[in-house]
């Protein structure tokens, strides 16, 4: 019998191959479509308020709803990447969002907005967690968080183009308009997805599934000499070796030490995503406030994805030199402090540019780099389900976001005390990222605790 392969090894030793390119970019298109959807709602609040002739703060609740239906779906859908592949689950979320985004161009009040919006939010909830998992799998060790990170600006580039599609296509076709162009792009990307997206070779590893892990080599290492019958296996620690075929129950995710990790992973990006999701709604309605004429004042909303662009595709460089935390705690002060000016530019379309564009680069970078460093916290066999839950949990309470953003619009405070409050969990997730470099961090791979460990990241 011939000696097992290991695909880690392949991975980490041969130059990134076009099938793993491929890879990185349907991830990204993937996460454009995620970003597009996030971000195209609150572009669209002013024109649907005014068609509707809604009161401020009347939207609260829709926001709310398609955040609770995308922390949900983190948790329930997302760890199906576990037991049935990434990418099946992938496909299947990406063609259910194209069903829910052509019947939310069809709705016709506040209840079925709310519903539809927490239904699309289900199922892109596993989205970021599997591409991000997906992604990483295939990655080499040493261009690891680069090649996860730089993938990841695919949500910013998608968030940024609701905007854009929003301001010069809702004036002309309505606001149910972008919602139709929210049915049709799924489409499209779910047959590429099934015509071009790799399983995940490790998942395939565990599932003993070696005629379609030796196709994938022979794409990413060509010259490896495999025989007639190859045999896989992965370096991995315990929870991976000798149990190919079983799947880990959530209750893993807080053995082998690795409870305190977790527990300050969902805080840091609860802390994280309550801004974010308060950000993406009620940014554009809050720019308009300030006095700026409704074209500049959504042009100027859009610093913010320009802002996450940069700082997702510079933290990624950052990760691999100096370390996750090092950069993410920097990132966070760094946020806190863009987004409280926010609040002193005023009616300056520059200096709201230039805030906002910081708070957008601190915000939506550290998001996508935490999705990044989540990957890294567990072993292969229950990967999917720690990135989706830490994603999920978070999701579920930063629907406090939106929640008092609207609460906060409707009672009319200061845009000054908004933005300050907004501010403040920045400067918790800073807190709880110190706390994760002082923690003993689980490694998922033995080649992965060396680096780590001598990067300072133990």
């Amino acid at each position: 019998m011939t000696e097992p392969i290991n695909v880690v090894e392949i991975i980490d030793n041969h130059k990134i191959s076009w099938l793993q390119i491929r890879v990185a970019l349907l991830g990204a298109i993937t996460l454009m479509l995620d970003g597009f959807d996030n971000q195209m709602i609150g572009y669209v609040a002013p024109a649907l308020k005014s068609a509707w002739h809604l009161g401020a703060g009347a939207l609260g609740p829709v926001f709310s709803a398609g955040v609770f239906g995308v922390g949900l779906g983190s948790i329930v859908i997302g760890p199906f990447g576990d037991r049935f592949g990434r990418v099946k689950t992938l496909l299947f979320t990406v063609l259910c969002f194209a069903a829910f985004s052509l019947l939310l161009a069809q709705a016709t009040t506040i209840s079925e907005l709310a519903v539809l919006r927490f239904g699309i939010g289900l199922m892109l909830g596993s989205v970021i967690p599997l591409v991000v998992v997906l992604c990483n799998e295939y990655a080499p060790l040493r261009h690891r968080a680069k090649m996860v990170t730089i993938m990841t600006c695919g949500y910013a580039v998608g968030a940024a183009s609701g905007g854009f599609l929003s301001i010069h296509i809702v004036p002309r076709f309505g606001w149910a308009s972008v919602f139709y162009v929210g049915a049709v792009l799924p489409l499209l990307l779910g047959f590429a997805l099934l015509v071009w997206m790799p399983e995940s070779i490790r998942f395939l590893t565990l599932r003993n599934e070696h005629a379609r892990i030796a196709a994938i080599i022979r794409k990413i290492a060509p010259a490896v000499p495999l025989p007639a019958e190859p045999r896989f296996m992965m370096l991995t620690t315990g929870r991976d070796t000798g149990k190919n075929g079983t799947f880990s129950h959530v209750r893993e995710l807080f053995t082998e030490n690795r409870a305190r990790i977790t527990l300050l992973l969902w805080t840091c990006l609860f802390m994280n995503l309550v801004v974010l999701n308060f950000m993406n709604n009620w940014l554009p309605s809050l720019v308009i406030q300030t006095g700026l004429p409704v074209p500049q004042a959504l042009r100027t909303a859009t610093m913010l994805q320009f802002g996450g662009f940069i700082g997702i595709a510079l933290m990624g460089v950052f990760a691999d030199r100096f370390g996750y935390y090092k950069v993410l705690a920097a990132v966070f002060a760094l946020g806190c402090a863009g987004i409280a000016m926010i609040s002193q530019a005023g009616a300056s379309q520059a200096g709201l540019m230039v805030t906002i564009f910081i708070g957008g680069f601190a915000v939506i970078g550290s998001q996508m780099t935490l999705g990044a460093l989540s990957a890294t916290l567990y072993p292969t066999r229950i990967r999917a389900t720690g990135s989706s839950w830490a994603f999920g949990v978070a999701r579920l309470l930063s629907v406090v976001g939106p929640f008092l953003g609207g609460r906060m619009i409707g009672s009319h405070w200061p845009l000054s005390t908004i933005f300050y409050c907004a501010a403040a969990p920045m400067l918790l997730a800073m807190f709880a990222v110190l706390l994760m470099m002082c923690s003993r961090q689980p490694p998922s791979t033995r080649q992965e605790a060396r680096i780590q460990t001598s990067r300072g990241l133990s």
